[in-house]
């Protein structure tokens, strides 16, 4: 990602200067002394010197959720932003003509407030929003820009007029985690004396149980009916069940067995569905 970050900073250069031919050179080096000694016609270097996460723009949540229309449960990390900065210094014998350089190549950023959607490649398409790109601003938080001369001394090069780039890209290197629905839920009683809580944890293992009592889940498909005109009856009891707009509907506290489940809608019925309970699915086409 970073190399194309790269790429798009030169092509942006290229068209906002509007350099022809190999007239101007862009780098991406280290403006060390020696790599400036070789220099052999006017250049602009891009260094990229600070890598970190831009906290401003981290939410709240750190997590988002999405059901899908199978009804597995989508938890994912929200991306992570991070701000990739650049020293941007252009190097031309003559200090007038390095500072003509320099201007022209802030007046050209200074023009794109994020970067222009036509230079992304593919791999940055899918950005969440578009990419800012900040122009001779120091950022808020400590680092390395803050001591801007010794970077010079670490370069071991003398000190030249240099703009500080921001770009803000959004990173997700993070794979979702897949909960499957829950369609059956097993649940039984026991009887205690209540006397105190080792006593109860005493009649969970040695008192008898009752019943064992189950709630499934389950999902009306249907390509003629909206599942918000449809109700569904449990037959054996004669009891309603409350199904939702997306179809999905739940039966509570059943005993092992079978069971019908009517589908009706305008009161006439258009499907019997036999269930056994517990089972593995509940899905009723209609």
């Amino acid at each position: 990602m970073i190399a194309d970050v790269d790429d798009v900073l030169r092509k942006m250069l290229i068209r906002e200067i509007d350099i022809k031919g190999n007239e101007v050179d862009i780098a991406f080096d280290q403006p060390k002394r020696e790599w400036s000694s070789r220099l052999s016609k006017p250049t602009i270097n891009l260094f990229l010197f600070d890598i970190r996460e831009n906290l401003r723009l981290r939410g709240a949540e750190q997590y988002s959720k999405t059901t899908r229309d199978d009804g597995i449960v989508e938890v994912r990390r929200n991306p992570t932003r991070m701000d990739l900065r650049y020293i941007m210094t252009a190097w031309v014998k003559e200090a007038e003509d390095e500072h003509l350089l320099l201007s022209t190549a802030l007046m050209g950023l200074l023009r794109n407030p994020f970067i222009p959607a036509d230079l992304l490649p593919e791999r940055l398409q899918d950005q969440p929003s578009s990419i800012p790109l900040e122009v001779a601003t120091f950022p808020p938080e400590a680092g390395p820009i803050d001591k801007f001369s010794e970077i010079w001394g670490v370069l071991d090069n003398e000190m030249r007029p240099g703009i500080i780039l921001t770009v803000t890209v959004s990173m997700d290197p993070y794979s979702p985690a897949l909960f499957p629905p829950v369609k059956t839920r097993q649940t039984r009683f026991v009887q205690s004396s209540g006397e105190d809580k080792l006593e109860f944890s005493k009649a969970m293992i040695t008192k008898p149980e009752s019943h064992t009592y189950w709630s499934i889940g389950g999902k009306v498909k249907s390509e003629k009916y909206d599942p918000s005109s449809l109700t569904i009856i449990l037959t054996e009891k004669n009891q309603p069940v409350e199904i939702n707009e997306a179809g999905q509907f739940v039966v509570d506290k059943v005993l092992e067995g079978e069971y019908h489940l009517d589908v009706l809608y305008n009161k006439k019925v258009l499907k019997r569905q036999k269930i056994h309970v517990p089972g593995p699915d509940y899905e009723i086409l209609v």
